[in-house]
């Protein structure tokens, strides 16, 4: 028993008003569109001929012809994709910065790219945290490390996971002669985010200084992959890699 082809509500209205003796025609074949450029678009149902479409009106039910209109209706009511929210948006503004930075031509366009990123790396989403890291910079550069240390415990306390706090404490640290603490601020930052080149070029400085030749050329060759354009850094690596490598025999 073959079962009869839905049609939209406004054509089934339409049939409903026809004699039963249209409504029982032929049914062989099935519903399709016709056009007539100026003369309108006709819906053709076999056994009952040619119906005129209101203007705009050109969908049949899924798999009954009109293929090209079902898809144009489906899109239309498809939902529009839905905002991407702040942390995504950074995510891909930071993707695409490290990937330009990776591939910078000389070290004129990295340290463009390297201040940008800085620049983003030193930003908390806490207005909070940008204040207190703000006073704390400024009373290390008056000459107050003591308020400056105070101020980025209560940054680290506060925010454990925002890598700055960590950066500029190990810069404190480092200036007051404290290589061992600024060490770990240094490490626990290339932790939180692995693409600090900033920490790992300070890291490779520190282990140098204290005797760690291998700790120094792991973490400068860790900031030239990220930051290949440091043409000092780069020099400092390929002269510690002669001293912890060797000469290529």
């Amino acid at each position: 028993m073959r079962t009869r082809p839905l049609l939209p509500l406004t054509i089934v209205a339409f049939l409903s008003a026809l004699p039963a003796s249209l409504a029982l025609a032929d049914e062989s074949g099935a519903p399709s569109i016709e056009s007539f450029g100026d003369g309108g678009d006709f819906l053709f149902i076999p056994g009952i001929g040619r119906i005129p479409l209101p203007p705009g009106m050109r969908s049949l039910p899924p798999g009954q012809g009109g293929g090209d209109f079902d898809s144009e209706q489906r899109s239309r009511a498809a939902a529009p994709p839905l905002p991407k929210d702040p942390a995504e948006r950074r995510a891909e503004e930071m993707a695409r910065l490290y990937l330009r930075l990776e591939q910078a031509e000389d070290e004129r366009e990295a340290k463009g790219l390297s201040a940008a990123i800085v620049s983003r790396w030193s930003h908390s989403e806490s207005d909070t945290m940008n204040l207190l890291a703000a006073r704390a910079l400024a009373a290390d550069a008056a000459g107050a490390p003591t308020i400056a240390l105070n101020l980025l415990d209560y940054i680290v306390a506060l925010s454990p996971q925002w890598s700055e706090g960590y950066v500029q404490r190990a810069k404190v640290r480092a200036e007051q002669g404290d290589d061992g603490g600024a060490t770990a601020d240094l490490e626990t930052a290339a932790t939180l985010e692995p693409k600090r080149f900033d920490a790992f070029a300070a890291l490779g400085a520190l282990k140098e200084k204290s005797g760690d030749k291998k700790g120094a050329l792991a973490a400068y060759k860790k900031s030239l992959a990220i930051s290949p354009q440091q043409d000092s850094l780069r020099k400092s690596e390929e002269r510690l890699r002669l001293e912890v490598e060797g000469r290529d025999i």
